[in-house]
C-alpha cells in the first residue's frame, strides 16, 4: 500500500497513459522536455473490444507502481541521509565532550583548588557553615568556583597570601560578566594568552594585575566584535 506521503509526492510526478493508434501517434504533439515509453500492441482489430482499454489500465497501474517504488526509494535514501547526518552530529558532540572533559581535567591538575571548608579554614571564617564565607565572596563576584562532583572548588591563584581575593579578580569577572561559565573562566585563567606574551593569566595575576585586566578586556571585546 502506498503511504499518504508517497501519494502526495506522486502528484509531483505526473504521468499520462493513453492508448493511441498509429495515426493518432503520428499526429501527437510531443514535449521535447518529456520522455516517452512506447509499447507496440500490434493490430488489435480482431481482439476483444475492451482490449485497448484494459491494456491502458494495466500499463497505468504498472507505471504508478514503478513511480511509487521510486518515491519510496527516494524517501529511504533521504531518511538514511538524515540518519547519517544525525549520527555524525552525535559523534562530533561526543568527541567535543571528551575533549572538554580532558581539558577540564588538565585545568584541575594544573592548579591548587580549595573546597569551601578548606578556604573557610584558611581565611579564618568563623561561620558555623563553612560554605557561608566563600559563597558570599562568590555571590559578590570577588571569586569564582568550578563544580566538581556537585561541590564548589575555588582556585588558589585568585587569593593573596592571607587567602583573601585579589582586587583584580573582581574587575576581571565583571568584564566577562555572563559571557563565560565558571569552567570557561578557569580555562581562560589557565591557558596561555597572547596579550600576556604567552603566559597564563593565573601566573601573573598577582604580579601584573593591570595587564591581566587589559587581556580580559581584549578577550571580551574580541568576543563581542568577532
Amino acid at each position: 500500500m502506498v503511504s499518504k506521503v508517497n501519494l502526495a509526492r506522486r502528484n509531483d510526478m505526473p504521468c499520462n497513459v493513453q492508448a493511441l493508434s498509429g495515426n493518432e501517434l503520428h499526429q501527437l504533439k510531443l514535449n521535447k522536455e518529456s520522455e516517452y515509453l512506447l509499447i507496440d500492441l500490434g493490430d488489435i482489430s480482431g481482439r476483444h473490444a475492451a482490449f485497448g482499454e484494459m491494456m491502458e489500465i494495466a500499463i497505468e497501474a504498472a507505471v504508478n507502481a514503478a513511480l511509487s517504488s521510486l518515491i519510496s526509494l527516494d524517501d529511504e535514501v533521504s531518511r538514511s541521509s538524515h540518519q547519517a547526518d544525525a549520527e555524525k552530529k552525535q559523534q562530533r558532540a561526543e568527541r567535543n565532550a571528551r575533549r572538554l572533559d580532558k581539558l577540564n581535567e588538565q585545568i584541575l591538575q594544573d592548579s591548587v583548588w580549595l573546597s569551601a571548608r578548606e578556604l573557610s579554614d584558611k581565611a579564618n571564617f568563623k561561620n558555623s557553615n563553612p560554605s557561608a564565607g566563600p559563597n558570599r565572596w562568590k555571590a559578590s563576584g570577588a571569586i569564582f568556583a568550578v563544580p566538581v562532583n556537585g561541590k564548589d572548588n575555588y582556585p588558589r591563584y585568585l587569593l593573596d597570601e592571607g587567602y583573601r581575593p585579589l582586587p583584580a579578580v573582581k574587575k576581571i569577572l565583571s568584564i566577562f560578566g555572563d559571557s563565560k561559565t565558571p569552567w570557561g573562566l578557569a580555562i581562560w585563567f589557565g591557558s596561555g594568552n597572547s596579550w600576556l606574551d604567552g603566559q597564563k593569566p593565573k601566573e601573573v595575576l598577582a604580579t601584573m594585575p593591570e595587564r591581566v585586566i587589559a587581556a580580559a578586556k581584549e578577550e571580551r571585546e574580541g568576543g563581542l566584535h568577532g
